[in-house]
């Protein structure tokens, strides 16, 4: 329990002499605080924008892929239609 105080006193002293030197008064220290605490949070933001992100190319090169594959069916389809008039003669 003794260590306990001797830490809370330290932190105490530092953080006065911090807002000493640094001319910031307990509300700009503490918004300062909230900020840095905030943080992480912002970096979930921005981890979550990017999976919805990669979701959306995703689904975007499988729709093209499908659009191309159909294509595809549909050209070869065509030729073999033209085509077997002429292999039937």
């Amino acid at each position: 329990m003794k260590n306990l105080v001797w830490l809370v006193v330290a932190v105490l002293i530092a953080l006065a002499g911090y807002m000493l030197f640094t001319g910031k008064g307990p509300q700009e220290v503490a918004i300062e605080a909230s900020d840095a605490i905030n943080a992480p949070a912002v970096a979930d933001d921005v981890t979550q924008a990017a999976g919805e992100a990669a979701d959306a190319i995703t689904d975007t090169v499988d729709a093209a892929g499908d659009a191309i594959t159909e294509a595809v069916d549909d050209a070869t389809e065509s030729a073999n239609d033209a085509a077997e008039p002429a292999v039937q003669n």
